[in-house]
């Protein structure tokens, strides 16, 4: 008996304990997660140069005879690779040396060739230093064919210039470090104290050479939730607001990591992979807001999608930014390479992208003093338009204001000289349209008046808008590389793009108000219904919504950027000879950014088959047949 009731107790304290530990009833499984540290080749070699290369011109003075002695050595000009489990360094290497008698140099000579060293590569888990050791060398001539050099010689190099190399070392405690600093700060405040548990499990795995990097794991015990996920709620509005917010600091942090290569010379391949990164994700947010499919990963999946699409690049070039130091460069890349290995973890882990852990990257990511706050601007970024191969920003000359509406002018007192006869509704007024200036200085409202489509007969209102198209478009033909052939046929694109798109109108006039064209979504504007979010920091939303010319140059630039850059290179050969396809394919790149015809394409289709697509087709043979009737009763409304 007395052991039953003993045995109940102690049942009673491990269930109470469970409960304490496991309140949602799940129990908890312990991973061992590897998260890889990549020590790739051009970042040995900037570690090199760093540490021992540092004369100018990278070159690196292993012995120098003003010391006291009677020889030189010089290396310059390093080259890192893998050979079999080694790392190879390859450098020229010059010397000059002499018998030292009586204070002078006596037989000097001197001989330059080129020196191959191969080092093992190991790592001391108790310092966290990963360090080279030379197990070889093989000396050439200037032009690196195989050397005999005199036991002089070699003896200088084994004594001196091995020792030399051997002093590189990398420490992985700061990269660590910061690691353990960053990651807590994407859980949430209730998570971080079993992230604080995981991280003092923290240690260096094996070392691998592999043919790419030298890849270090630092392993940690993470514990995971059986229980399975539940399905995500529907947001509330102020989760959704919330969700925004994090998404535009995102894509601040994008826009910095993009701006972070700015000077460098990168392919122009690299250079369409990076704008149609920044476009696809987007779109991609436009489109989830719109459907309402957006969800609380949504952040977190676009983190890694675009990670995985701009580490090579960012990579590449990213090593040989002079202010960028070898610290901020592997603590940048180990603590996303660490999100992207939890990522595969993430519906038991429950990270998440946010403001904190953004800024912490882009204050690793900043060569300089660059704003690291991740403010989300609609303002024209001139260096960022150049550098995507967007050229200068556009003329901006024209009607600007960040008012939503504009006010018709009051009407003319009935007492002056023009009589009870001219009394006329505002809409009479505008159809036989006067004038309205405060002395002579164009206001608002007459820069843009002459741009409002009229309730009826707006046949001059056609042919006005028209002229602005084609004027346009020739501009914009005559400074791209447009191939000559597609000339005439991109013209009938630009009028049935902006038919579909707006019918023709910048404005609309609504009772005694003026506003510019807003899509339903308020998000594109204007004739070419230009997406402010798409295209933030490339064109200025004032000028979009209260300036026809710049929104029709804005869009048509567009329109040829998609043409040039997507449908005419992807699309297959048979589908390029049917203009009417390429013009199908290009709108819908112009309607719903290039991740969608990525994706038709690869299901075979040279454009998707949905009503947009219907609708544009309508207009586009229109267009093609010069029947221009239906737009005058989409612009009235009749």
């Amino acid at each position: 008996m007395w052991l039953t009731r003993w045995k109940a107790r102690a049942l009673g304290v491990l269930l109470a304990v469970f409960i304490l530990w496991f309140p949602d009833g799940a129990l908890c499984e312990t991973k061992t997660v590897l998260l890889p540290v990549a020590l790739d080749y051009p970042f040995i070699r900037s570690v090199f140069v760093h540490q021992l290369y540092n004369a100018p011109r990278e070159r690196a003075v292993v012995i120098d005879e003003i010391q006291g002695g009677c020889s030189r050595i010089e290396l310059w000009n390093p080259e890192v690779g893998q050979e079999n489990s080694l790392i190879k360094l390859g450098s020229h290497i010059k010397i000059r040396t002499g018998v030292p008698i009586l204070e002078k140099c006596v037989g000097q000579f001197e001989w330059e060739g080129y020196i191959e060293v191969l080092q093992s590569v190991t790592v001391d888990a108790r310092t966290s230093q990963v360090r080279l050791k030379t197990v070889d060398s093989h000396v050439y001539n200037k032009n690196r064919k195989s050397a005999v050099i005199t036991g002089r010689l070699w003896n200088l190099i084994k004594s001196h210039v091995h020792p030399f190399l051997d002093e590189v070392s990398i420490d992985l405690a700061s990269p660590i470090q910061e690691l353990k600093t960053f990651l807590p700060l994407v859980f949430s405040l209730e998570e971080r104290r079993r992230v604080d548990r995981w991280l003092d499990t923290i240690r260096l795995g094996p070392l691998q050479v592999e043919e790419s990097a030298v890849k270090v794991n630092i392993m940690l015990e993470v514990e995971t939730s059986s229980k399975p996920r539940e399905p995500s709620a529907e947001l509330s509005a102020a989760e959704m607001e919330r969700l925004a917010q994090v998404w535009e600091e995102w894509d601040a942090f994008l826009v910095l990591q993009i701006e972070s290569l700015i000077g460098q010379s990168i392919t122009e391949a690299e250079r369409a992979n990076l704008l149609g990164t920044l476009l696809e994700n987007r779109h991609e947010f436009i489109e989830a807001l719109e459907n309402q499919t957006i969800g609380r990963d949504f952040v977190r999946q676009q983190f890694i999608w675009t990670w995985k699409k701009l580490t090579e690049i960012l990579r590449k070039y990213l090593v040989k930014q002079k202010n960028l130091s070898p610290f901020q460069y592997l603590a940048f890349f180990t603590a996303s390479d660490a999100l992207a290995a939890l990522d595969k973890l993430a519906p038991a882990l429950g990270w998440d992208v946010n403001r904190d852990g953004l800024v912490r990257l882009a204050r690793l990511l900043s060569a300089d003093d660059r704003d690291t706050r991740l403010l989300y601007s609609y303002s024209v970024d001139p260096m960022l338009r150049k550098f995507l191969g967007m050229g200068p920003p556009l003329d901006e000359f024209g009607p600007i204001s960040d008012v939503q509406e504009l006010d018709f002018p009051a009407e003319p007192d009935p007492d002056s000289a023009s009589g009870p006869n001219d009394r006329q509704s505002w809409l009479n007024r505008f159809l036989f349209p006067r004038a309205w200036a405060t002395d002579g200085i164009p206001t608002m409202f007459d820069r843009v008046k002459e741009w409002i489509p009229p309730a009826r007969n707006p046949e001059r209102y056609i042919d006005k808008v028209g002229s602005l198209l084609k004027k346009t478009t020739d501009n914009i033909l005559d400074a791209r590389p447009l191939p000559a052939e597609y000339h005439s046929f991109f013209r009938l694109l630009v009028s049935a793009t902006a038919w579909q798109e707006s019918c023709w109108r910048q404005f609309i006039a609504h009772e005694d108000k003026i506003r510019y064209l807003i899509s339903y979504n308020q998000s594109s504007v204007g004739l070419m219904q230009v997406n402010q979010r798409v295209w933030r920091g490339i064109y200025r939303v004032e000028s979009l919504r209260w300036n026809i010319r710049y929104n029709a140059e804005a869009g048509i630039e567009i329109l040829e950027l998609y043409l040039r850059t997507y449908v005419l290179k992807n699309m297959k050969p048979a589908d390029l000879s049917d203009r009417d396809a390429i013009a199908r394919a290009a709108y819908a790149v112009y309607n719903q950014g290039p991740g969608r015809f990525k994706k038709t394409v690869k299901q075979g289709n040279p454009h998707p088959s949905n009503r947009i697509d219907r609708l544009f087709w309508e207009k586009y043979t229109w267009v093609k047949e010069d029947n221009f009737q239906p737009l005058v009763h989409c612009i009235t409304g009749q």
